[in-house]
């Protein structure tokens, strides 16, 4: 029963879980599930929703979360508060923390972390300040993963090994068959998906959104990004669909948009068609 509809005793709580990343062989979704429904309980609380983001990233302001942003907004049902797996699960910085948690404080809301004894009080000094820390540590984390990755993929890029795989409408292309990367380039076909779908979106945008493109592409066949990288691979495709997501974060990456400097992508890009 701890999880029911919203019955106004006071402590209707609504759950927070977030991920920047989902790979099939991740058990964070459950593990954070099982913190909030611990988290919840030990306040004497029961979750009324989800609030669910995945493939969402850290800096992204909880206002403007697909799922997250809705609930703070006012647009969904009634809700006495958030809980959380961990204060990180609410962003990534002190800003976007802060502003949530003095929100909910603002507002007579509950504000509950699983490793914390009780709701967070950030009218109390020792709360609000073990709170900031929290937050604090989040933003400390972050930019020194920021850090690593961009300085790995400077290294690997330039020694011709460039980090990670390519993306979805662009390919390696190897002179010489198991050797380095020479360049990327754009893959014929799926850079022709996305250039359509750009199109027909921008043609209409009240009516053609992300969602119904990709709704569109699973209909027409048109392999999703990770079915698209295996197949190019060699791989067999598992028949996974695109994902709204997904297909949004493709058009807004900075490659899209123009962008492939050496300052942001690395020697190997120098070649790569817009």
């Amino acid at each position: 029963m701890i999880e029911r509809p919203y019955d106004g005793c006071g402590k209707c709580l609504l759950g927070v879980r977030r991920l920047s990343r989902v790979k099939l062989a991740t058990s964070s979704p459950e593990r954070q599930r099982e913190n909030v429904l611990t988290a919840a309980a030990s306040v004497g609380a029961h979750i009324v929703g989800w609030a669910d983001d995945w493939e969402v990233s850290g800096i992204t302001d909880p206002m403007t979360r697909p799922k997250l942003g809705p609930w703070l907004r006012d647009e969904r049902g009634p809700y006495d508060g958030l809980v959380a797996a961990a204060v990180d699960r609410l962003g990534r910085n002190v800003v976007d923390c802060l502003n949530t948690g003095y929100k909910m404080r603002d507002e007579k809301k509950m504000l509950v972390t699983y490793g914390h004894d009780g709701a967070w009080d950030l009218d109390d000094p020792a709360d609000e300040n073990r709170f900031t820390m929290e937050a604090w540590g989040a933003q400390m984390e972050l930019r020194a993963i920021q850090r690593r990755n961009r300085d790995a993929t400077i290294k690997t890029r330039a020694a011709g090994r460039p980090k990670g795989k390519p993306s979805y409408d662009f390919q390696y292309v190897r002179k010489v068959m198991g050797g380095k990367i020479d360049h990327v380039e754009l893959h014929p076909h799926a850079s022709e998906v996305i250039r359509e779908v750009a199109r027909r979106i921008l043609a209409d945008p009240d009516n053609v959104t992300p969602s119904s493109e990709a709704a569109r592409l699973n209909r027409a066949g048109d392999l999703s990004p990770a079915d698209h990288l295996a197949v190019m691979y060699g791989k067999l495709a598992r028949g996974r669909p695109w994902s709204p997501q997904s297909l949004k974060n493709i058009l807004l990456s900075l490659r899209r948009a123009g962008c492939a400097s050496q300052a942001h992508c690395g020697p190997l890009s120098s070649t790569c068609r817009r």
